[in-house]
């Protein structure tokens, strides 16, 4: 895919386009999402997530974080894996940090978010997991305390007695958060916002793409589309006003979040306000 945090080569002029007229709710998206995901990895499942991805990481340049921001296209909407498919989607997994041996020998946590409606993307990635990580002799527990899922989930959906897609069976054990989303940023998000990646379906795993997706009208205006946000994420002004929504979101309740928030306010770190000591000269003896 492109890399969308440098100008080289990508030959479009940015454009906010659509997005521009969700800037509010996608702010209060991210910031749930961050709050949800506690600290951990982000591994952001699918296209639909993207311009919260693309956010993310114009917002992190040069911002010391020690969370890891990944995105697994993936298509698994309606799926049901076959043994070697999903044999097939763990060199995916491993390529964003997500073989359970590693995230063992690391001890790392990852927090998986997607625009969810059933939660089936989820259940199927744990039900890989789980098996990759039994295989390997580690037990299916590493990965359900590992990887969390986040999902957002659209404002005014869920009602008393209504399914809830954190019930499903392959997700019983795993840490589940649900994020409340604006309507039309959740139906934005899944069906009608322009999408950069192509579908990556179940049978083209085995043989990924080896070349760009082609120029399209669509992918040139995703294009556009996320290098705005990429650019708007940089801006001083749009950290000030993301500082805020975390806040609102209850970031300052996470001490892993307090450091982004003081560097989106732009706030020295508190050991580097703090005055250095003077040095002591030796006592006579």
């Amino acid at each position: 895919m492109w890399d969308v945090t440098r100008p080289d080569g990508l030959g479009v002029t940015p454009d906010l386009g659509e997005a521009g007229a969700y800037l509010p709710a996608l702010r209060a998206a991210l910031a749930g999402v961050l709050v949800a995901a506690a600290g951990r990895d982000l591994v952001f499942v699918g296209r639909s997530p993207d311009p919260l991805r693309a956010y993310l990481s114009g917002l992190l340049g040069g911002v010391d974080a020690p969370q890891r921001v990944s995105a697994l296209n993936v298509s698994l909407l309606n799926a049901t894996l076959t043994p070697a498919q999903a044999l097939a989607l763990r060199p995916l997994l491993a390529g964003v940090g997500l073989r359970p041996a590693e995230l063992t020998r690391e001890d790392r946590r990852t927090a998986l978010v997607d625009v969810v409606a059933s939660g089936g993307t989820f259940a199927q990635l744990h039900r890989v997991l789980r098996g990759w990580a039994a295989g390997e002799g580690l037990g299916t527990t590493c990965v359900a305390r590992r990887v969390s899922a986040v999902g957002l989930l659209r404002a005014g959906h869920a009602r008393p007695g209504a399914w809830r897609w954190s019930a499903q069976p392959e997700l019983r054990g795993v840490r589940t958060r649900s994020v409340l989303t604006d309507p039309a940023l959740w139906h934005w998000l899944a069906e009608d916002g322009p999408k950069l990646a192509p579908r990556f379906p179940v049978t083209a795993w085995p043989s990924p793409p080896l070349t760009l997706p082609g120029r399209t009208d669509e992918t040139l205006g995703a294009l556009a589309q996320t290098r705005a946000l990429v650019l708007l994420g940089q801006d001083p002004a749009e950290r000030q006003r993301m500082a805020a929504a975390l806040i609102r979101a209850g970031g300052l309740a996470d001490a892993s979040l307090r450091p982004l928030i003081r560097a989106w306010k732009g706030q020295q770190s508190p050991a580097a306000t703090r005055a250095p000591r003077r040095a002591r000269l030796p006592r006579p003896r």
